[in-house]
């Protein structure tokens, strides 16, 4: 048999590998520095979208501030608006209540104009509620006690009372200065 024979020296393993530690290091730092390098343009990729992000956020907070200021406006004006309805509603009811009394007493007020003879003059004529009151001068108490009566007839009156407060006479006139109190029914 025959055997081969190695006249090629061969360095020890031991050398081999101590060849291979400066490559295996320098491809391993090599790997590192390319891993991290990569690591930190994705950290920065990812520092860019938050940076937006927030100034997404912050451009809407901004917005949704103006709205809130303008929603606060629009509340003051809708409160001055619903005051001023307010208002202007009262203003309607007291106008309307006002109007309601006018045509309650027109009916009492013509009444009482087709009832005054010529000798009595009338200086004032008020109503409170119900209850009336006739100030004015007559020149003859007879004209004045059946306008009196008159009034006492007509359904619209009662508790019609006679009041007199002077009474004068010059140049063979009279005068009464009266005052009728009434109630309206």
């Amino acid at each position: 048999m025959q055997q081969r024979l190695n006249l090629v020296p061969q360095k020890p393993l031991a050398e081999k590998v101590k060849r291979l530690i400066p490559f295996i290091f320098g491809t391993l730092v090599l790997f590192l520095v390319v891993l991290f390098f990569l690591w930190v343009q994705i950290l920065n990729s990812h520092l860019t979208a938050l940076n937006n992000t927030i100034a997404h956020i912050e451009e809407q907070a901004s917005q949704a501030t103006e709205l809130n200021d303008q929603i606060a406006d629009l509340k003051k004006n809708l409160l001055a608006k619903e005051a001023a309805i307010d208002q202007k509603t009262a203003t309607v009811a007291r106008l309307s209540k006002i109007s309601g009394q006018k045509k309650k007493f027109s009916q009492p007020l013509s009444l009482i104009a087709s009832l005054l003879p010529e000798t009595i003059r009338c200086r004032a004529i008020s109503f409170a509620g119900a209850e009336g009151t006739l100030q004015g001068t007559a020149l003859d108490y007879d004209d004045l006690i059946r306008f009196m009566r008159n009034m006492q007839d007509l359904p619209v009156f009662k508790r019609v009372s006679l009041s007199v407060t002077d009474r004068a006479g010059d140049n063979n006139q009279e005068r009464i200065q009266f005052t009728i109190l009434l109630k309206l029914v």
